[in-house]
């Protein structure tokens, strides 16, 4: 497998606060990867610059040999990293699938003005990204919930609906932030195997934020640990299980840095 991501040395300071400390990490092709660690342990800041919201204080991002350091995040999305958040960040009162539709449409070629006009050159793009985003739906299985408003969508489907919202881009890396939090049991293993058909199906490289330990464990080829910034494990789940540092992490670590 050709490494597709890599961050060297890189560090993010708040004033005095140094929130990740010379964190590096490499994601190849087809990888499906862990990032975990207490509350405040960088996790999300680490995302954050990865995705060009955050730039770092030091070092370097590279995706496919360029630099991305300092790429716009719009732009990131477009040359094929995508992501969910935390907490579910859908267009309530939009349709399932126009939310799926909002995602792609960094790709459209139009201008405002052909926007505003109705041209056909627009009208044609429009009715591209909807076919689109409706296969899409489709085959996550929300199809026949494309033309329901997203809020009116069970918890469980909502954050469903944020990934195929990001899978939509056409990403070759997917990043995940705590995707099955707030899911009850059935949620998750449903969620599990629709994560899994994704990989299978399209080869993409997923790291995925979680605190729930059972579902990193099961889903995850190998797991990065951090606590207060730093990188304090990595290894396979059987690895990670039996870490004396690691376990002390989370059952005696206090938090500091930014989550």
């Amino acid at each position: 497998m050709n490494s597709l991501f890599q961050m060297r040395h890189v560090t993010k300071k708040f004033g005095g606060l140094e929130a990740v400390s010379d964190f590096s990490i490499t994601l190849k092709g087809g990888e499906l990867v862990g990032l975990i660690g207490p509350n405040g342990a960088g996790k999300t800041t680490t995302f954050n610059m990865m995705t060009g919201m955050l730039r770092p204080t030091e070092g370097e991002i590279t995706w496919n040999g360029e630099n991305i350091t300092r790429v716009p995040s719009h732009l990131i999305t477009a040359r094929g990293i995508a992501r969910t958040f935390q907490n579910i960040r859908l267009f309530g009162d939009m349709s399932v699938v126009e939310n799926v539709m909002v995602s792609c449409h960094y790709s459209i070629g139009s201008s405002f003005l052909a926007a505003m006009l109705g041209l056909p050159k627009h009208r044609k793009e429009e009715r591209r990204i909807r076919e689109h985003s409706i296969k899409c739906l489709e085959e996550a299985g929300l199809g026949r919930f494309a033309f329901e408003k997203a809020q009116n969508l069970p918890y469980g489907l909502q954050r469903k609906l944020e990934i195929v919202r990001a899978i939509a881009t056409g990403p070759g890396m997917l990043l995940l932030d705590e995707p099955v939090a707030g899911m009850n049991p059935t949620e998750k293993i449903e969620l599990s195997v629709f994560i899994h058909r994704i990989r299978e199906k399209s080869g993409i490289t997923i790291l995925l934020i979680e605190h729930d330990m059972k579902f990193v464990m099961s889903m995850c080829q190998r797991i990065r640990v951090m606590n207060y910034g730093r990188t304090i494990a990595e290894g396979t789940p059987e690895e990670i299980r039996s870490n004396l540092e690691v376990i002390s992490a989370y059952l005696g670590g206090a938090p500091h840095a930014q989550d």
